[in-house]
């Protein structure tokens, strides 16, 4: 093979990867347009029940983290202020910990200010949300209880609200 052709090859070869890739971030992935599926834990600070189906009619985000995810923390703050911004609208941000001590959940909740309820998450929830292998992934809800959007890794306030606004 020539180096020219070599390099045409190859060219067209990453010309198709960054193709793939786009169409798989663009793409609303796991689960879009099909009914949530429903769950009940733990409040971290109150040991209070949470379930997805009691905020049936609400658009809502579910955002999967650990405890030892640095980017996780890094979105905390911005996914706060849009539970704060637009619970009034329809509108609940939820986060999962998985594979995480409550204990460190706790107190990573009372330091970054976490006003939405933060929940201990399991095998079980996160096998029915496609088995959560990337944190942070954050999953979006529409009011009829369906997956809308799965997005794995972080995303800028701007984004989400983009993604939720049209949903309210």
């Amino acid at each position: 093979m020539t180096s020219k052709s070599s390099r045409l090859s190859w060219n067209l070869a990453r010309m198709l990867m960054l193709a793939v890739c786009i169409l798989a971030l663009a793409s609303p992935g796991w689960g879009a347009g099909k009914a949530a599926p429903d769950f009940s834990l733990k409040d971290v600070l109150q040991g209070k029940e949470y379930s997805l189906s009691q905020f049936k009619g609400k658009v809502v985000m579910i955002n999967f983290f650990t405890f030892f995810c640095g980017p996780c923390r890094d979105e905390m703050p911005d996914l706060n202020k849009i539970n704060n911004e637009l619970k009034g609208k329809g509108f609940q941000t939820l986060g999962i910990a998985l594979s995480s001590d409550p204990t460190q959940i706790r107190f990573l909740v009372k330091q970054l200010g976490l006003e939405y309820p933060v929940l201990i998450g399991n095998d079980k929830v996160s096998d029915a949300y496609g088995s959560i292998a990337v944190v942070p992934t954050t999953v979006i809800i529409d009011k009829s209880g369906n997956v809308a959007q799965r997005i794995e890794g972080t995303r800028k306030k701007e984004v989400f609200q983009k993604m939720i606004e049209p949903l309210l």
